[in-house]
């Protein structure tokens, strides 16, 4: 089990940590019925939390941020030297809590994407896990949610009694649904999870593990989905790239010299 702390990542506070940490705190959460909030976060969430501030804000209502980008992982590394070998990657980080989840005989919602895709999911995951206990699904339009949306959403929610709500309507709009949801909810664990409700389902293809592991899983999605995901890519992620450069470059020059003896 790895937890090194939090540290500063543009300007959110981003943990350094594993699965086994994580599944840990779901645990421990719905043990002692707490609400928990755990986001795979995203560079390009990051890149728009610096001008957005209900991002932002929604950001800072997280108990955790965990690094779900190769680039959010080797960040913390570079800048703060955590040294850890893997992200928290959304799409596993799912299916690791629904295995936990079928083990603890624990209820999950399935919240995002559409009809159809919520249809494939489902059966997928009973597929993968025969005794896991789905309480709902809930489809999404992929936009703010108003007040009366929100309660509605709440109610159905807490009608169906889940201890796990998967959150899957694309970053940061995810966040941002998820802060303002948790007020409304008993308490449970929320876990907004990105594209992982299209890749488990197979709705649409993940990058292969190698490139996944040397940091290329944005140039398959992007050449996949190039009208949708241009932006996210090319100008959020670089614009990353060069406000991580500068983070290096002042954090080496500042970097006190041992002194030769």
């Amino acid at each position: 089990m790895i937890n090194q702390g939090k540290y500063k990542i543009l300007e959110n506070m981003v943990s350094a940590c594993d699965y086994e940490y994580i599944l840990s705190k779901i645990q421990k959460a719905i043990t002692y019925k707490r609400a928990l909030l755990i986001s795979p976060i995203a560079s390009q969430t990051l890149v728009i939390a610096q001008g957005d501030k209900k991002v932002k804000k929604a950001l800072a209502t997280f108990d955790y941020l965990v690094p779900d980008s190769f680039w959010v992982m080797k960040s913390l590394n570079w800048l703060h030297e955590t040294n850890l070998k893997e992200r928290v990657y959304g799409p596993d980080l799912m299916l690791k809590t629904c295995a936990f989840a079928q083990k603890n005989s624990i209820y999950v919602f399935l919240y995002g994407t559409n009809a159809q895709t919520l249809v494939l999911l489902k059966k997928k995951l009973i597929r993968l896990f025969p005794r896991l206990k789905i309480a709902g699904t809930e489809p999404s339009q992929y936009k703010m949610l108003n007040k009366n949306d929100l309660y509605r959403l709440g109610q159905k929610i807490n009608y169906s009694k889940p201890n796990i709500l998967f959150v899957a309507l694309g970053s940061p709009l995810q966040e941002v649904v998820s802060s303002q949801l948790k007020p409304l909810l008993d308490p449970l664990v929320i876990i907004p999870v990105g594209a992982a409700f299209d890749f488990i389902s197979g709705v649409k293809k993940q990058a292969p593990r190698w490139m996944q592991k040397i940091g290329l899983e944005w140039l398959f999605r992007l050449l996949s989905e190039p009208k949708r995901l241009w932006k996210r890519y090319v100008y959020y992620g670089t614009y990353y790239a060069l406000t991580l450069a500068d983070q290096l470059f002042i954090a080496r020059t500042n970097k006190p010299l041992n002194n030769a003896s």
